[in-house]
């Protein structure tokens, strides 16, 4: 990654930290003027993680600004112009996910993080594929910033997804079967995802702890769902650790 389109348009540096920015206060005014919040539609599901599982947006929410700050104060190892333009784009989804949240519409709640998951798996997938800067440790927020972040709402976007079924009455939230599917849905696509991240291991790592939270709500309730959450943390932390290796040695 270089500094160059950050240092030649410091707008786009400025419109980074200001979404970035945004995207911390939107969560704090939803609660001010007590309306709907994500994850309040999702109580019903199973698959559900538990509620200090989602303490991690404050990870995120921290490193996002960490990075943006540094990005227009070095410029150096924060990434090309489509990796910030990526981040803009994803902490502006995060902003109007919140928004829409207070409408209680979850197929729409569904739809922005799509979009959301979409902009920071690239945003991830440039940061792994980097080649790091003096000094590394630039490139290393750049890669934990996206990839924590992708992460983190690949497993929300199949958790919205859960709901908005649940909206549309297409199924049961008594019916586990359709619920452990989902989460089998999920797995594949975070491993799936993390081959094309080798050097970004946040991104594993956010999963993992999604899973950890599925795991303490489904213990005791589903076995299946259980079994399904461990082999995908297992498969995960394998993946990332081989990937790891090979990385070194490249």
């Amino acid at each position: 990654m270089t500094s160059t389109d950050v240092h030649t348009d410091r707008r786009l540096g400025w419109a980074l930290l200001a979404a970035a920015i945004a995207q911390i206060v939107a969560p704090v005014v939803q609660t001010l003027a007590d309306v709907s919040q994500p994850g309040d539609d999702s109580d019903s599901l199973l698959i559900t993680p538990a509620g200090w599982a989602f303490a991690i947006w404050s990870l995120i929410y921290g490193l996002a600004l960490a990075h943006a700050i540094v990005t227009l104060w070095r410029g150096d190892g924060v990434g090309k112009r489509r990796f910030v333009v990526d981040l803009i784009l994803l902490y502006v989804g995060a902003t109007v996910w919140i928004a829409v949240s207070a409408a209680a519409i979850s197929w729409a709640t569904f739809l922005v993080l799509a979009f959301m998951t979409a902009v920071a798996i690239d945003a991830a997938r440039l940061a792994a594929h980097a080649r790091p800067v003096d000094p590394a440790w630039t490139t290393s927020l750049a890669r934990a910033t996206s990839g924590i972040y992708a992460g983190w709402v690949s497993a929300a976007v199949f958790l919205n997804l859960g709901t908005g079924v649940l909206e549309l009455d297409l199924a049961e939230p008594d019916d586990h079967g359709w619920q452990i599917a989902l989460l089998v849905v999920a797995a594949v696509f975070a491993l799936a995802v993390n081959t094309q991240l080798p050097r970004s291991p946040g991104y594993a790592a956010a999963v993992v702890w999604a899973l950890i939270g599925i795991i303490a709500t489904v213990a005791g309730e589903s076995t299946m769902a259980l079994v399904v959450a461990i082999a995908a943390i297992v498969l995960l932390v394998v993946q990332t650790a081989w990937q790891s290796s090979r990385a070194l040695t490249d």
